[in-house]
């Protein structure tokens, strides 16, 4: 049937075009780029260090000349063809001298650590969990060291004991464990009343089962971390005890006694002085760096 004329044609309702669905961007993860280039810069300088270390091992044995016998004139400038980095004013090669001075650095500097970070890891253990009376004497004791100031203590020793490379690394050894013993105390208490051991104590685990399979797997990164930042800093407290003396005496090849032989003549011969002392401050740099690339490394992975 034909509509009537005064009708109203409503027009037939139509499809809404859909609307553009506006793209957001992700969230960024905090961190996330952080994160990418941490183990970058791990592997930068745990390749360095190795580089360095490979270097220290083999490079005696590679070099032409002996570290302790005259190789050449005296005071020869650096970077001539026989000797690269120039003769002292004994007339020893210093390429050849500074290599097996950073390898006794090394040899010294990680010995030192590591009988202070296991001595001080016992310590700390021991007096996180055993608390009480234990507790406050040896923490007594360990802040009896730490009273007195560290660079003296290690000069006294030394001293007492005769100079040579050895009394020095026992003299950093006296007042480097304290600082290990506190740490690792500090940590067991709060890794202590964690979670996983609360629950391994209800399992029924005690004792030293309990600290070697819990406790101490939880303390043992922080420590490692902190061992290897401070063999810079001790690699720099030995070749100051043999700067002034208290290390190995003549021809030994040790950069604190090379440095301290060769600042007499630092007007005309500079490089005597300089270059192990540049070898000094650059071993400390790495193993610092190397230790704060680590510590990175494991917070963010969650160790």
């Amino acid at each position: 049937m034909p509509s009537s004329p005064d009708a109203t044609t409503v027009p037939a309702p139509t499809a809404a075009a859909p609307a553009r669905r506006r793209m957001l961007p992700l969230p960024s993860r905090p961190g996330r780029r952080g994160h990418e280039a941490r183990p970058v810069g791990a592997v930068v300088a745990l390749t360095l260090l190795g580089v360095v270390v490979l270097v220290a091992l083999l490079g005696p044995a590679l070099s032409p000349y002996s570290s302790i016998t005259v190789s050449g004139p005296p005071d020869l400038a650096p970077f001539s063809a026989g000797h690269w980095l120039g003769t002292d004013h004994l007339g020893f090669d210093i390429a050849t001298r500074v290599v097996e001075g950073a390898r006794t650095s090394l040899y010294a500097a990680c010995v030192v650590t590591l009988g202070s970070a296991v001595f001080g890891l016992a310590l700390g253990t021991l007096a996180g969990m055993a608390g009480g009376w234990v507790d406050q004497v040896l923490m007594r004791l360990t802040d009896l060291f730490l009273a007195f100031p560290a660079t003296i203590v290690a000069m006294a020793v030394a001293m007492g004991l005769g100079p040579s490379l050895s009394s020095s690394m026992i003299g950093i050894a006296v007042i480097w464990w304290p600082l290990y013993a506190r740490l690792t105390r500090g940590e067991v208490r709060r890794v202590a009343s964690s979670p996983h051991v609360e629950a391994a104590r209800l399992s029924g685990t005690r004792g030293l089962t309990l600290v070697r399979r819990h406790v101490v797997p939880s303390v043992l990164p922080t420590v490692v971390v902190t061992a290897s930042m401070d063999i810079g800093g001790v690699i720099a407290m030995l070749a100051g005890l043999a700067f002034i003396g208290l290390g190995s005496p003549e021809p030994a090849p040790e950069l604190g006694l090379m440095a301290s032989s060769g600042m007499q003549y630092i007007l005309g011969s500079w490089w005597i002085a300089v270059i192990p002392g540049i070898a000094v401050g650059l071993l400390s740099l790495l193993f610092t760096y190397t230790g704060d690339a680590l510590r990175s490394l494991l917070r963010g992975t969650g160790a």
